[in-house]
């Protein structure tokens, strides 16, 4: 089971077997950049079926207004201060490199952080800049081909893993890299794929006012396994 992509035509597994349990594609888009929207890459968001259940018990989210989630960060903030696991799979269209990756999302990051730095003390500042600075390190050069796989996780303990075609390049142990890096995501204002963010706001309306059919036993994993393996 897949989804497709409209911009790339790339497509999606519907269920990601992540660790050792499934998560299911909430929604997902194309980042696209200059006026000319250029396809840079596809990226999908994540989560546990039991995680999304679990957001009905979650103020704000137990009434799940699309329009407000687009309109406010209150909700996606609450969402990543949550106890979950939420995953971002990113698949680059073209054939790029790290370093190119890297710096668009320290500079997201960065930019996040000059925002919000005003109300900091120097103990926080100081410490979110080593985040950055791991998070830049977990990077080694190297090029990457179309179609290959990232996987920037924020944890249950409010790390971010960080995966490429499903080896660990590192995990940054500072709250504010792993919430700030999905908020890149989510954000209102300035988010890195508006298709990809209107996308998942209609995921999660849809997942929180529907039951969904999610692979809890050997027969139906075995099935989503063999759809997703390359």
């Amino acid at each position: 089971m897949t989804r497709t992509d409209p911009s790339t035509q790339l497509t999606f597994p519907i269920f990601l077997h992540h660790g050792k349990e499934w998560k299911k594609l909430i929604g997902m888009g194309a980042r696209q950049v200059s006026f000319l929207n250029i396809n840079v890459y596809v990226l999908g968001l994540y989560m546990y079926s039991e995680d999304i259940q679990a957001l009905n018990n979650v103020q704000g989210w137990d009434t799940f207004d699309k329009a407000s989630f687009l309109e406010q960060e209150t909700l996606a903030l609450k969402l990543l201060q949550q106890p979950f696991d939420i995953s971002i799979r990113i698949v680059p269209v073209r054939a790029t490199n790290t370093q190119h990756l890297r710096d668009g999302f320290t500079r997201s990051l960065l930019q996040r952080f000059r925002e919000q730095s005003k109300g900091m003390t120097e103990e926080e500042e100081k410490a979110i800049l080593q985040g950055i600075k791991e998070f830049k390190g977990n990077f080694s050069n190297a090029n990457v081909k179309k179609d290959t796989e990232f996987i920037f996780t924020k944890t249950k303990q409010g790390h971010l893993k960080m995966e490429f075609e499903g080896k660990d390049m590192g995990t940054v142990k500072n709250t504010w890299i792993a919430i700030q890096f999905m908020m890149g995501y989510l954000d209102p204002v300035t988010p890195a794929s508006e298709l990809a963010r209107t996308n998942i706001a209609s995921g999660f309306e849809k997942a929180l006012t529907a039951n969904q059919d999610t692979p809890t036993d050997t027969s139906s994993s075995q099935t989503h396994s063999t759809v997703q393996d390359k």
